[in-house]
């Protein structure tokens, strides 16, 4: 009696942790579906801004962290199943779901910079809510999102000439050097 009603709550946890995967996946195929809309035109915007595509092997170098910790959580309940008995079709659903996560993951994305907001990931945010410092030329941009922690890393993916292009953008945004930016700009612009 005491094992069923174990089975049963384990059972019913794995299918409330697959709810609740199965929304963050919703969620964020509904965000990937909305970077197109929020950045329609690559290359030089309005006012100065900038906006790119990555690929794939920049979404790699970008995620790897999260990527890692998709493969942990795939292999973890194949483990720990003879521990918990978990049911094999709770394991088959959540590895789909995680393998669902990690293809969002590495698909190329959409980023956009304008003197008010950073976009990503089918986010806006304004720059008052990041931090910046700098970008050495690193194969990312990585900016930190306030107030959240062990979550805030906010990396940047793309290639280095769209890189520089968004990084000059990112130090002019943050540090209320935007105008001095367009001047910049426009001088380079009237050069060629």
């Amino acid at each position: 009696m005491d094992h069923q009603l174990e089975f049963a709550s384990s059972s019913n946890a794995g299918w409330f942790a697959i709810l609740l995967i199965g929304v963050i996946v919703l969620i964020d195929v509904n965000r990937f579906l909305q970077m197109s809309r929020q950045v329609p035109k690559l290359g030089e915007l309005n006012n100065g801004g900038w906006a790119w595509a990555s690929d794939i092997e920049s979404e790699l170098n970008r995620n790897w962290g999260h990527l890692l910790a998709l493969g942990v959580m795939i292999l973890l309940p194949w483990i720990i199943d003879d521990l918990f008995g978990i049911p094999t079709i709770q394991i088959m659903i959540l590895d789909i779901l995680l393998l669902g996560m990690a293809f969002l993951q590495i698909k190329p994305k959409r980023y956009a910079i304008t003197k008010q907001h950073l976009y990503t990931d089918g986010f806006r945010y304004e720059w008052h809510r990041l931090r910046y410092r700098s970008w050495k030329g690193a194969s990312r941009i990585v900016l930190l999102r306030r107030g959240w922690g062990p979550f805030a890393p906010l990396p940047l993916g793309g290639n280095r000439d769209d890189l520089e292009q968004a990084a000059l953008r990112i130090g002019a945004a943050t540090s209320d050097a935007w105008n001095e930016l367009l001047t910049a700009i426009d001088g380079l612009q009237s050069e060629e």
